[in-house]
């Protein structure tokens, strides 16, 4: 399993954050883990209204990752940026 270290800017909070993640968790996973953490470090856990509506999306191309697709198989390496939307 191949940890990646990602870069995610949530607009919820326009922040960025950077994160280990297993490039085989799929985006949908990746969101609600780097959600649940997110509200977590921001001590407010209303941040996202709701999860199940967020994606996640390339920085350089704005191109909307698939839910259920393992992150490496999207095309996804350590030092990516990804928009959490």
């Amino acid at each position: 399993m191949k940890e990646l270290l990602i870069n995610f800017y949530c607009m919820s909070t326009s922040k960025s954050y950077d994160f280990w993640i297993s490039g085989s968790m799929t985006a949908e996973s990746a969101v609600s883990q780097v959600c649940d953490t997110i509200c977590e470090f921001e001590k407010n856990k209303n941040i996202f209204a709701d999860k199940q509506e967020l994606i996640l999306c390339s920085f350089l191309t704005g191109k909307v990752l698939p839910a259920s697709v393992p992150l490496e198989l999207s095309g996804i390496k350590s030092g990516d940026k990804l928009v959490l939307a």
